[in-house]
């Protein structure tokens, strides 16, 4: 069997690359810059990525990439609830794993660390399962991959800790690269029509994102705080485009209400279609959710509002950025029932006023 070392190098016969990270997007976006590393380093191979389905049009059409294995979490998670579900899960399990032997993978780098991601390792049939050791990993993961890397301190930020899994095949870091995400032109004129359409002619705006999902809605920014900046934003003589996914329209309309006329809401949009406005936008707010991140994937300036999340861990990566949080906030240790309770006590308009025009005189002389 072809073995690596933890000393790093890239073994010879090594053809066919499995990344993992399965969700959610913020999380894949961050991966993406390691990627990129490694396309670099190993520019011959077939590089594929597994994901849950509900993520593959993040990736769809990347460069780095030879191909997706959408992972059919939807219909998994659909067929759990009888068991003739169950019989049909267990068969959609079968075919997922067919089709990845059928590629022949050599090689499997772990990002995600938990039960699921070990599994979809061994389904690839690779000799080679790279994954971490220690905090970084849960759920008896360590026992599918064949070298577990020390993914550091746990106050690491995530960008570190998945540079850090290419040390055994001797990829060095360097400077981060940025996502490398594909403009499509039709989606970068579709974007530049909707904001004419509902912003009229302004030469900049910015892109405010107050929603969270429902499993985190702890790391919602206050209302008030977002319609401040939008507020600062405007008579500065930025456009302010509120942008929202699924469920979170009353999220963006009340932000826009309290900013009395300086936001506007956006008609609901495609995550591609996300992507490529915040890409032309001159600056993005919001909170440490998936679009933050979309916004250092494309390069967009970032005002990150943290409260209940550690912003060394989940800092905004590669873009000219401002974070900010509660200053007399101790984030060791911290759990998911203090996330609950107060996240944002602490943060002021000011904090955010200041870090914002911070981020605004940088812009002007950039």
């Amino acid at each position: 069997m072809t073995t690596v070392s933890k000393n790093g190098g890239i073994p010879a016969g090594i053809r066919n690359v499995l990344v993992i990270r399965l969700g959610a997007m913020g999380d894949i976006l961050r991966t993406l810059p390691a990627v990129r590393l490694l396309r670099r380093k190993m520019p011959e191979a077939s590089i594929f990525w597994a994901c849950d389905d509900r993520w593959s049009q993040v990736l769809e059409g990347h460069p780095d990439l030879n191909g997706l294995l959408p992972l059919p979490r939807r219909r998994l998670d659909a067929s759990r609830s009888s068991p003739a579900g169950w019989l049909r899960a267990a068969g959609l399990v079968r075919e997922y794993r067919r089709s990845m032997r059928s590629v022949g993978f050599d090689l499997a780098l772990d990002f995600h660390g938990n039960l699921r991601s070990g599994l979809v390792g061994v389904f690839s049939g690779a000799g080679i399962r790279i994954g971490y050791e220690g905090h970084q990993q849960k759920e008896g993961n360590r026992w599918f991959t064949t070298l577990r890397v020390d993914p550091g301190l746990r106050r690491d930020s995530r960008m570190t800790r998945n540079l850090k899994l290419l040390a055994p095949l001797g990829v060095d870091p360097g400077s981060i690269p940025d996502g490398g995400l594909p403009v499509l032109p039709e989606l970068d004129t579709e974007a530049a029509e909707l904001v004419r359409k509902v912003l009229g002619t302004v030469d900049r705006y910015a892109v405010i994102s107050p929603g969270v999902s429902l499993s985190q809605a702890y790391k919602k920014p206050p209302p008030e705080l977002l319609a401040a900046a939008a507020t600062r934003l405007r008579r500065s003589g930025i456009g302010v485009l509120v942008t929202h996914g699924p469920g979170e329209i009353r999220d963006a309309e009340n932000v826009a209400a309290l900013a009395s006329g300086a936001a506007v809401v956006a008609p609901p949009t495609s995550l591609p279609l996300l992507f490529h406005l915040i890409r032309n936008a001159c600056a993005f707010i919001g909170g440490d959710t998936g679009p933050l991140h979309i916004a250092c994937a494309v390069g967009t300036p970032v005002l990150g509002l943290y409260g209940p999340t550690d912003p060394a861990v989940n800092a905004p990566w590669n873009v000219p950025n401002e974070t900010v949080f509660p200053r007399d906030r101790t984030y060791t240790g911290i759990k998911k029932i203090d996330r609950a309770a107060g996240g944002f006590d602490g943060m002021t308009g000011t904090m955010v006023m200041d870090a914002l025009d911070r981020l605004l005189a940088g812009l002007a002389t950039s």
